[in-house]
């Protein structure tokens, strides 16, 4: 075993990971909708106190805890929702001080059942990540609990937005949102972990601090029959964002002689576009396939809250999740060779390629899944295997214009001039799937070993 690096994720389903949307992106778009509140303590037919664990655990705030009144009700010919919630992080001794608490208020008016607008605003005290597109929140937060091992780098976030929405009934929506907001770096905590309590964690990055005006556009395709066992349909996530703000540079990792702490203007356009696939073939399979293209469009170079990494497990071919100065890494995208320890998500761009066939296994042994499903009470999913092969292709580069000191390619840069391809193999449970794959692009690289919640994508 040796020879196989093992990258595994193991879920614990709360209330607010279940619900993990399918673009992560659009949760970006609309941040005033991405908090799913389960647990209620108290609540009538309009109102309630609530209490729920929210996002993911993590080494940066442990396990946040959401506490707070919420409301929902008419007015006039729309539904009204609001939420005063704040946010008490793990991560630390509870303290009363800003490291250790948060807040969301939100407020949304939404006009129409399967047709309609809706309009929302909100202000916030809260931790958000870097590079969101990857992983579902369960995959990032339970390896991070038991292994110690956190795919995601995290940032401070504190300001307010508001939003419009335009929706057709479930399959299509419009969004344009506008946010100040105030990003700053945050350390790691030595919070508790399961497996590997005495391990160290890898560092949280030092990001480019400073205070930014968004506008995002969202735009929503979704057709798919049904959305937790999508048999077929066509699913599509566009979205373009416009910042605008002075930043204090200090985290530039373009090597370790090439970091600037003087406060630049940057004003930038980025770009995220997810379009997938689900088409059934037979009553018992599935032919899939996904595109992915997200990163710098237009302008300066983009702060590194809003870059891209191609790590994690299972999500693009031929990288791994961070090692420390063996070979190429995560998308370092800035230097080859760099160690790249401690460092955030370094990609300008990202492209994605996924081609996946699915087969429902059909034997004696699992006859008892494939008539009627295992359904878990209380669970949302059936436990239903099906056999999984699949290839993937993707890179990650570094493009865009020439800033001050800081020098940029529009071409390839060494280590990243062609396109990482593997093909694998893996059993999905439903809940659950485990994969094997093998880069091919990479004939020295071992086989990866990894789980993910729910379906690959």
């Amino acid at each position: 075993m040796k020879s196989t690096r093992i990258a595994i994720a193991l879920v614990i389903v709360a209330s607010a990971s279940a619900s993990a949307s399918a673009s992560a992106q659009q949760a970006e778009t609309q941040p005033d909708s991405t908090i799913d509140l389960g647990s209620l303590l108290y609540n009538s037919d309009h109102g309630g106190l609530t209490i729920s664990s929210g996002k993911t655990y993590n080494r940066v705030e442990g396990l946040p805890v959401y506490i707070g009144p919420t409301y929902k009700g008419r007015v006039g010919r729309g539904d009204l929702s609001l939420a005063a919630l704040g946010i008490i992080r793990s991560s630390n001794k509870f303290h009363w001080d800003p490291e250790n608490l948060g807040h969301r208020l939100t407020a949304d008016l939404r006009f129409g059942r399967h047709r309609g607008f809706a309009v929302g605003a909100s202000t916030f005290d809260e931790v958000a990540k870097i590079e969101p597109w990857q992983l579902t929140e369960p995959d990032g937060g339970l390896a991070a609990f038991f292994l110690r091992r956190d795919y995601f780098d995290w940032y401070g976030r504190h300001g307010g937005s508001i939003y419009a929405s335009a929706f057709r009934s479930d399959y299509a929506s419009a969004t344009l949102a506008y946010s100040s907001e105030r990003w700053a770096s945050r350390s790691e905590r030595d919070v508790l972990s399961v497996f590997r309590s005495g391990g160290t964690w890898r560092a949280n990055p030092v990001i480019n601090d400073g205070l930014v005006h968004v506008v995002r556009l969202n735009l929503n395709f979704d057709t798919r029959n049904q959305v937790l066992r999508p048999w077929a349909g066509w699913y599509l996530s566009a979205d373009y964002e416009h910042g605008d703000g002075n930043f204090e540079m200090a985290g530039t990792p373009l090597g370790p002689d090439d970091v600037s702490t003087d406060v630049q203007h940057l004003s930038y356009g980025r770009a995220f576009f997810d379009l997938r696939r689900y088409n059934r073939i037979s009553p018992r399979r599935q032919l899939n396939g996904r595109l992915v293209f997200g990163g710098w469009i237009h302008g300066d170079q983009l702060p590194l809250q809003r870059r891209l990494s191609v790590g994690g497990i299972g999500t693009i071919p031929g990288f791994d999740f961070r090692r420390i100065g063996i070979g190429t890494d995560v998308g370092q995208c800035a230097r080859d060779g760099m160690q790249v320890a401690g460092r955030p998500a370094q990609c300008q761009r990202v492209a994605l390629a996924q081609l996946e066939y699915r087969h429902e296994l059909v034997s004696e042994l699992f006859d008892i899944f494939n008539r009627n499903g295992i359904r878990v009470r209380g669970a949302p999913f059936r436990v239903k295997p099906s056999a999984v092969a699949f290839v993937d292709a993707g890179r990650g580069w570094l493009v865009g214009p020439r800033q001050g000191d800081l020098q940029y390619t529009s071409g390839s840069l060494p280590g990243f001039d062609t396109w990482r391809t593997d093909v694998g193999l893996g059993l999905d449970l439903g809940i659950a799937g485990m994969y094997v794959a093998k880069a091919v692009s990479e004939a020295k690289e071992p086989a990866n070993f990894f789980i993910r919640i729910r379906g690959r994508f």
